[in-house]
């Protein structure tokens, strides 16, 4: 298990081809089943240009994205906010919460989630059980 994680190298995962409309990428940097961390996790997800999130996702923990690159909407609950790079967004419990990318370029966004919103120990793996492991 490693304390010090490159972007380049995390665990990475693509989103099932049958989504069209929601084509994206999603790695975990740190999650308690293969890093130290026990209450937190973070990531990086990847939308490509014309993509976005299709699914509110909501959850019981507090999640802050950052946007490393591009531009979009976050939606929270009925709001729409435009974000784009070095924009930090808090999602508070209990939020219906997703991303569209409106740019004409991939928007990057990391994610740190606490507790970790994947739940049980190993949980991750079911949520990415139709994904197809790419690293």
């Amino acid at each position: 298990m490693n304390d010090v994680v490159k972007a380049n190298e995390a665990l990475l995962w693509e989103s099932p081809p049958s989504d069209k409309a929601d084509h994206r990428y999603m790695s975990l940097l740190f999650e308690r089943d293969i890093t130290p961390t026990k209450n937190i996790c973070a990531g990086i997800v990847t939308i490509d240009a014309g993509q976005e999130q299709t699914r509110l996702s909501t959850h019981e923990g507090e999640e802050i994205y950052f946007v490393l690159e591009g531009k979009g909407q976050i939606v929270l609950d009925d709001r729409v906010v435009e974000i784009e790079k070095d924009t930090a967004v808090y999602v508070k419990p209990g939020t219906k919460h997703r991303a569209i990318n409106t740019g004409n370029s991939v928007m990057r966004l990391y994610f740190v989630n606490t507790p970790p919103v994947f739940g049980a120990v190993g949980a991750y793996k079911g949520f990415m059980k139709d994904w197809k492991q790419v690293r």
